[in-house]
Order: structure tokens, then C-alpha cells, then sequence
């Protein structure tokens, strides 16, 4: 009779020891052969097959006489000039690198190497869904990264001037990729396990079914992150120089790469009209450290001191992110041109540029514009009435001034990703669609978490 075993692999086949087996007949058993008594002596058979004659009956083996100890076992030796025998040591397989999907290819041309040059100028970074949905079916991270990088290579001021994409890869995505390699990992011992089975079910005549083969693994809503640089500077000096000029380049002719906002201008009648108009990308260009050489850790014990004049500068601000008791935050916004948040009370946009600013100075309209925003994070509700409870900082600097939001224990601290994705995931309500875009996509484009300074 032909015999069918059924096999089931599910968790217990992937994560247990035993597997369940049904047969179409039922058979009885050859119950098992008692053990036998070990011999007198308490010896034990060798293998081979081997049984030593009993003993006599009544025989006893002679007990060690007093005092006797058993010499202890010694240990291996080598002749004199002999190499000393090794033991070898048991060590685990090496991981495999994880590979994270990227948005620019690790030949493009265009890709920011640390011999760029130990500082580089941030023109403008784009965030944009990594996976293309109709909801958003906007150009890709990467497409208008490039699309800015092929406009600043072809002005005349930057001959002779390298221009490169830099792409951030979030925690989101790291953690997705990982995810991905322990799902494979799995699957392909749950395959090692069902092959056997299957082996085992041909050698005896037996039907397999096969199980289910779907991988599944926790994904994540990411973005892609890229970044458009020029440099490289030799030094910080050399790059805040370069900076006055890179900002008073004229504006890109392809308005698919520009910020949307509004300029608000009193008329004589004493009213404010609403005029929409486009951003320059380079008004908020900064400079910045190239992101692709390793930074160098002080050694343990010493402290960095800060810049005494920021420590001033950020003194007396009701949002001093100086002040703040842990050593990371997320930095939300970088402001270096007369730009200010609009409160809900407010009406049109959310987001409007001021003409004529009130310090009369860009650097001190910024850090107004800092101060008000951190402000209106920290009131923010739900739409049930209930408060957001966003703690948002300010720091101001010799460039400009920084938004950031939450203090964190370090950058892979839950608390700060939790943050993170609630501020990616927040949505603007306003009478016209694209001023509600525009705020989404001001507020959206690099949040990355930031080392707190000290003082």
C-alpha cells in the first residue's frame, strides 16, 4: 500500500523542532526494546558491537586503598622549538553588507566625494515620496535635483565651479532595508527546511504538498532626500565668501524648481493685498561640511566649547535651544531670507514673504521669522482642540537661524523618529490648494536629526 504523508509548514515548520505528519493507513508500532541494566562496574560498551564476559556472581571490584588520588589529567605538550599547539576558536560568520536602495546610483557623475573638499554650499534640497503615488504625481527628488544642478552648470558665474547631489538616507529607510534582509534570511532557511522535507517525503514513497512562499516584511512611508551642492572650499572662510555670490545669482528659468509664496504689500487705502510670486532657491543657501567625511569624535573627557558670541546671541530668546537638557533635536527649518509663519488666525496662505521686512535687515528678519515659527509649532493643535505638544527650539548663528523641534537621548532614540514621521505627516488645510502644498513642502524638505551644541 502506498503511503501519503501530508506535511503543514507553517510557523512550526519555521520556527519549531517538529513537523506535523498524517498517514493515509495507520500502522501499529514495534514497541521499543527495553534498556538494559549497565553492567557491574559501571563500565560502559564501547562502540562496536562489543559485551565483556559478566562478572562472577557475587564478585565486588577491590576499593582504592586510604589516601589514594587519582593522578589529574595533563595537559597537551609540545617538544622544546616545537609551535605551541592552537586550539581553534569557534568565530560567527561575517554579516553581509545591507544594501539600502538609493535614488542616485553609486556611479553617477554628478555625486559628492569626500576629495570635493572639506566644505560645500547647500543651494537646495528636495524631499519627495521615494514610491510615486497619483496623490502626489509630482517630478521625483532626484529629477529635480538634477534639474537645479543643470541650471547652476550652465550660468556663466559658475565656470570652473563644482556643482554635485548629495542624497541623505533616513532611519526609515535604513530600517526597511533591514527589515527586507531578515525577511530573506528567514525565507531562505524556511527553504533550506522544506527542501529536506521534500527529500524525505521522495525517499519514501510519500506525496509533498508544498507550503506557502509569500515573503512579507515591515515597510516604511520614506522619502528621498537629495541635496544640491557647490564647492569645494578648502576652508569654512573661503566658503562664507563664496556664499554672498552664490545668493545673488539670478533665478532659475524652470519654476517647477522654485518655492511658491506670496508677498504681502500695503496698498495706500492702508489694506494688504496678496501678490502670489516665486522663491529663489539660493536666498537660503548655507554653508555646511561635506557631509561625506567621517567626522572626527573628540576623545572621551573633552568637551567642545561653543562659540562664545552664539552663546550671546541666543541669550534672553524665549525658544533658546541652548537651554535644552539632552544632545539631539531635529532640525525643521533653516532661515536666511524675510520669511514668516502665518498664525491660524490669519488669513490666505501660511507661509508669506515680506517685502520690506521690519528690522530692515535680512539676517534679523530671519531670526524673527525663527522665533515666530518655533512659536506657532508650540501652539499647534489637533482638530480635536487638544495641543500637539511639539517642542520647538530656535538657535541663531552667524548665517541665519535654525528651527528644530523635541530634544532626544541620541539620534536612534524611538522618541525622535515618532516625532519625526508625525512632522512628515502633517497636512496643511487652507482655501487654496497650492498654498497648502507650498507650507507642506517649506516645512517637509530636510528634517534630519542635529547635535545639540553646548555651551
Amino acid at each position: 500500500m502506498l503511503r501519503k504523508l501530508v506535511l503543514g509548514l507553517g510557523a512550526a515548520g519555521l520556527f519549531g523542532s517538529a513537523a506535523v505528519a498524517q498517514f493515509a493507513a495507520d500502522r501499529v508500532g514495534t514497541p521499543a526494546a527495553p534498556k538494559a541494566a549497565p553492567p557491574v562496574g559501571g563500565y560502559v560498551p564501547p562502540v562496536g558491537g562489543f559485551t565483556p564476559a559478566p562478572a562472577p556472581p557475587g564478585f565486588t571490584p577491590a576499593p582504592a586503598p586510604p589516601g589514594f588520588t587519582p593522578a589529574p589529567k595533563l595537559a597537551p605538550t609540545t617538544p622544546p622549538g616545537a609551535p605551541p599547539i592552537l586550539t581553534p576558536t569557534p568565530t560567527a560568520a561575517p554579516a553581509e553588507p545591507l544594501n539600502i536602495p538609493t535614488a542616485l546610483p553609486a556611479d553617477h557623475p554628478w555625486l559628492l566625494r569626500p576629495e570635493h573638499g572639506p566644505f560645500v554650499i547647500l543651494v537646495r534640497s528636495y524631499s519627495r515620496p521615494a514610491r510615486p503615488s497619483a496623490a502626489d504625481p509630482g517630478l521625483t527628488a532626484r529629477q529635480l535635483a538634477e534639474g537645479l544642478a543643470d541650471e547652476i552648470r550652465r550660468l556663466p558665474q559658475t565656470k570652473g565651479l563644482g556643482v554635485y547631489l548629495y542624497e541623505h538616507i533616513s532611519e526609515e529607510r535604513k530600517a526597511e532595508a533591514q527589515a527586507l534582509a531578515d525577511a530573506r534570511r528567514k525565507a531562505a532557511e524556511f527553504a533550506t527546511r522544506v527542501n529536506d522535507f521534500r527529500q524525505k517525503a521522495e525517499l519514501n514513497s510519500m506525496t509533498f504538498l508544498d507550503p506557502e512562499h509569500t515573503l512579507r516584511y515591515k515597510s516604511f512611508n520614506y522619502r528621498d532626500q537629495i541635496g544640491v551642492v557647490v564647492g569645494g572650499y578648502r576652508t569654512e572662510d573661503e566658503a562664507v565668501r563664496a556664499l554672498a555670490k552664490v545668493k545673488a545669482w539670478p533665478m532659475p528659468s524652470d519654476t517647477r524648481l522654485l518655492d511658491g509664496g506670496a508677498i504681502a504689500k500695503q496698498g495706500s487705502d492702508g489694506k494688504a493685498t496678496i501678490e502670489k510670486t516665486f522663491l529663489s532657491p539660493y536666498g537660503q543657501a548655507m554653508v555646511v561640511a561635506n557631509p561625506t567625511i567621517p567626522r572626527q569624535l573628540p576623545a572621551p573627557g573633552t568637551v567642545s566649547q561653543l562659540d562664545p558670541f552664539i552663546v550671546r546671541l541666543n541669550e534672553g530668546r524665549p525658544y533658546n535651544l541652548l537651554r535644552a537638557t539632552k544632545t539631539w533635536t531635529l532640525g525643521v527649518k533653516a532661515f536666511n531670507a524675510p520669511v514668516r509663519v502665518q498664525t491660524r488666525d490669519e488669513e490666505s496662505v501660511g507661509i508669506r514673504l515680506f517685502a520690506t521686512p521690519k528690522g530692515g535687515d535680512a539676517m534679523a528678519a530671519g531670526a524673527e521669522a525663527a522665533e515666530q515659527m518655533a512659536k506657532g509649532l508650540r501652539e499647534m493643535k489637533r482638530q480635536d482642540g487638544t495641543p500637539l505638544g511639539l517642542e520647538a527650539f530656535v538657535l541663531h548663528h552667524r548665517n541665519g537661524s535654525m528651527v528644530t523641534v523635541g530634544q532626544f537621548d541620541g539620534p536612534t532614540d524611538p522618541a525622535l523618529h515618532t516625532t519625526r514621521r508625525l512632522l512628515m505627516g502633517m497636512r496643511f488645510q487652507a482655501a487654496d490648494p497650492r498654498a497648502a502644498e507650498n507650507a507642506s513642502h517649506y516645512l517637509h524638505e530636510s528634517i534630519v536629526p542635529i547635535q545639540i551644541p553646548k555651551p
